[in-house]
């Protein structure tokens, strides 16, 4: 009787442990914050490394700066900006992550690892948060506070279209 007991309390302890470990992993992708290109250009446009756009002191970190300007392209993790966006609708601004978090745990959103994305005039996507994308635009950076709530890069005039996740094997170490 008591061995039923203790079993009955451990299962009933054990679920919701188990549950919730399971939504983590389930939910959880790939950080790309910390991964260098295996090429450092792709035709006309530098791949984005988002390592090198950490700013210290407030101040822009060199890597940043040399991009100003530049054609980029960048792989990481659509999300909604200072509006809330809801899935499926179209957008022609969104923020660009390096990590996408996942359901118990938000990502972390700091100034100097987040880029906001602009797409062409004529442009516009179906919102779709958390996915995995490419973008390619034109950079730009600015300098403020690295670990507020404000991107402190942009891609303008840009481009996007859905990644795989096989593009992180394949572009990046």
């Amino acid at each position: 009787m008591h061995r039923r007991t203790l079993a009955l309390i451990v299962t009933i302890a054990c679920i919701p442990l188990l549950g919730t470990v399971l939504a983590v992993v389930i939910t959880s992708k790939a950080d790309l914050s910390g991964l260098i290109p295996s090429n450092a250009q792709i035709g006309e446009y530098i791949v984005l490394s988002w390592r090198e756009l950490l700013q210290t002191h407030h101040e822009l970190s060199s890597a940043a700066a040399k991009l100003d300007g530049a054609a980029v392209q960048a792989l990481g993790y659509m999300v909604d900006g200072d509006k809330s966006i809801h899935p499926g609708d179209y957008v022609q601004d969104f923020v660009l992550l390096p990590d996408a978090g996942n359901i118990l745990d938000p990502a972390d959103r700091f100034g100097d690892q987040m880029v906001s994305v602009h797409l062409r005039r004529s442009d516009r996507i179906p919102f779709s948060p958390r996915q995995l994308v490419w973008v390619w635009g034109t950079f730009r950076a600015s300098w403020g506070d690295s670990s507020g709530p404000t991107p402190l890069y942009h891609l303008e005039g840009a481009r996007t279209q859905p990644a795989d996740r096989a593009d992180i094997g394949r572009y990046f170490q």
